[in-house]
Order: C-alpha cells, then structure tokens, then sequence
C-alpha cells in the first residue's frame, strides 16, 4: 500500500509538471523563482507557413480547382494549434462561368480530428477587388504573418504568366479578370507585393524561367523554382506538395524535381529549374562583362540561330525568351568566357531538367535561364526593359 501510494503521489506530481500551460510562453509568477518550468517552443521556432496563390479567374479555373482538389486529398496539417504547420490558400476561381462573380478569399486549411477537410475563411475581399493586384498579394501576405507567426514562410503561386515581359504587351505574372477588364501584375510590382523575406517561391506559371525574374525575387526568396517554357495545365503535383514544404526542412528542390519526373515518365513536354537566388551575384558579374564586351553582336544576333523556349505561332508576343547561355555562345564569347559562364550557372543553380524537346521546340542547347535577346526586339520593349526590369539596371544589357 505504501509503494504504491507513493507511486500515486509521484505520478500526480509528474502529470502536474507536464501539464503546465503557459500560453504566452511568458516566465513564470514571483512564487516561481528559482523554478525551472517546462518549456515549449512557441511557433516563430518550430512552424512553417505555405501561402498557395491561386489566380484562376481566367481560362485556367478548371486545373486550378483540381489543384486545390489534390491539395484537399494530400497530406494536410493536423488541426489549427499553434504549433501545427500552416496551408493557406488565396484564392479567386469562378463559380460556374465567367459571368458568375467569385470574390477573392484566403482561407486556412487543415484536417480535422476525424481527418475531414476543413477550410477556415480568414478574409474574403469586396467584389471588385481581383486577386492579381499588388495591394490584394500584399495584404495577403501580412495577414499571414500576423495570424501566424511562423519560422519560416514560403509560396507557391499558380496563374498565367510570361516572366518580365510587360504586361499589356502579353499578361507578365498572373492573370485576373474583373468586369471585362484583365488585371495582371508586371515583375516589379509582384516583387513589391511580397513585404518580407521567403524561404520560397515556386512558380506554377508558364515561360518565367527567367534570369530577370530570379534577379527581381532575390530579395524576396532565398529559391525560385520555374520553367523557361509554358507549362502543362495539370502544373506541380499538388497531391504530394505539402509533403515537401512543410517538412521539418522545406524541399522546394523535391518539388520541382517530382514535377519534372511525372512528365518525363508520360513522354511528355516539360522543363524546371531551380535558382539560388543567394548565389547569382557571380553571374551578374560575369554577364554584366560579356554584355559590354559583345554589346554589338547581341543586337545583331540572328534569333532563329539561338535556342528558343516560346512557340512563335501560338505565342506571338513571348518572342523575347531566349537561352541566356546560347545566346552568348552565338555571340561569340570564347572558351575561357563561356566557362566563367558556365561556373557562375553552376553556382546558382540548384537544380535544371528537361526533356529533350517541348511541344516541338528542340532544347539540345538549353540551360536552364532564358533571357531577353536584345535582337529580337523593338523600341517598346527596350524602353521597358531599361527602365522598369532590375536585371538590365545593374548588368547594362540595353545600356541606352
């Protein structure tokens, strides 16, 4: 009787000590000195926040609710403690066509005790308000971090789009429509509405696999995943995503490299590359010296003798989209360059894939970046690209 009653005692004393709640993780009360209370880590040490844009107004809705349908049948986060890992979703599809107003919304979710879906809405915007504008990204963003105080943040964001190119001229960095008007953001202004720094950004979108639209995001994500040429509708693979950028450590790598995978395995078209954005310095520098060295031989470059990553009959406007590499190569630049080159590539890219052609377009000289040919454009496009793409500001591409 005894043992065990001091068993009892010793059990009760021990459920008494790990059940101490201290939801403000502040020190304990005065009668506490000299105590040492049971810690648990708050979330800004342990959580990750996955924001998955959706900007689906437009003729991709049908992929895009698949997307989050995959999403929903997926690994999700367990409940909506403060420890638990976060999936947010921002979000703007039609409801049955495109005359049915759908109003723009972010929302939490997650699986419930009985491993239902569940999806919290945290903020629906007034119509009118399309998700494809600086100021609704950017909200979006910091309502985030306010909710949710994390470890680290990261996004993926799934549209149209076709890199720097302005918008207007073609529709840049997501596609959103509004009342017959078609909103869209170009690269400058999507980089603004992302206010703090990301582990990621990975970009289901069509023809970004830009050297100008990592340079534009280096402030913004330490990796940037995208693809140099269109994408296939069906995009990342949302069913196993999550298990990826919400692991302990966030693989952005693993999901551009199972995107790859799933359309090498059906014979299919596709290319992804993965960028360091922490590491491109070398390669501004490097470029920055060929630029000036073969300022002339760019502007007279032949285009149809470069590599191409945009299909001329059926995207007339992305004409500009060219192998950062091959061009330079076309150009001239001697073997001791195009080494310098090829290790300052190196140096950034995490990971680069591809198949041996897209939809018809032969990749054998592809490298992983594609980058304005200055051959290939006109006055517009040049004024553009001078004055409102960073990369041009601090390597003297188009040096007017």
């Amino acid at each position: 009787m005894r043992l065990s009653h001091i068993a009892g005692l010793s059990l009760l004393a021990l459920l008494s000590v790990s059940c101490f709640k201290d939801p403000n993780f502040e020190p304990g009360s005065s009668s506490d000195a000299g105590v040492e209370q049971p810690a648990r880590l708050p979330s800004e040490e342990t959580r990750h926040v996955l924001l998955m844009v959706s900007a689906g107004y437009n003729s991709l809705s049908s992929y895009l609710t698949e997307d989050q349908e995959d999403l929903a049948s997926g690994t999700l986060p367990m409940g909506k403690n403060r420890q638990a890992d976060v999936l947010l979703i921002l979000s703007r599809l039609p409801k049955s066509d495109y005359s049915s107003t759908n109003n723009t919304v972010l929302y939490h979710m997650y699986a419930g005790p009985d491993g239902s879906v569940v999806r919290d809405t945290l903020k629906r915007w007034d119509s009118g308000q399309p998700l494809c504008r600086e100021e609704t990204l950017r909200e979006a963003f910091l309502l985030a971090r306010e909710k949710f105080p994390a470890k680290g943040y990261g996004m993926v964001f799934s549209s149209h789009a076709s890199g720097w190119i302005p918008k207007g001229y073609t529709r840049s960095i997501g596609q959103d429509k509004e009342g017959g008007i078609s909103y869209e953001m170009d690269l400058d202004e999507f980089a603004r509405a992302i206010p703090y720094h990301l582990d990621y950004a990975l970009l289901d979108v069509c023809l970004s696999g830009c050297v100008e639209v990592a340079w534009e995001l280096r402030e913004k994500a330490d990796v940037v995943g995208f693809s140099t040429t269109e994408i296939l509708a069906e995009g990342f693979e949302y069913k196993t995503i999550t298990q990826r950028l919400l692991a302990p450590e966030p693989d952005p790598v693993g999901v551009c490299r199972d995107y790859f995978n799933q359309y090498d395995a059906q014979s299919g078209s596709a290319t992804i590359t993965c960028v360091d954005t922490r590491k491109m310095e070398p390669l501004a520098q490097v470029c920055k010296e060929l630029f000036e060295r073969y300022r002339t031989q760019l502007k007279t470059l032949d285009p149809s003798t470069v590599q191409r990553y945009f299909r001329p009959t059926v995207t007339p406007n992305f004409v500009h989209l060219y192998d950062l590499v091959d061009m330079l190569e076309k150009a001239g630049i001697t073997p001791e360059e195009k080494a310098s080159l090829q290790a300052a590539m190196d140096g950034c890219i995490l990971y680069f894939a591809k198949t041996p052609s897209f939809l018809g377009i032969s990749l054998t000289h592809a490298h992983g970046l594609s980058m304005y040919l200055p051959s290939s454009g006109n006055a517009t496009i040049d004024a553009f690209y001078s004055t409102r793409v960073q990369w041009n500001k601090d390597t003297k591409l188009i040096d007017n």
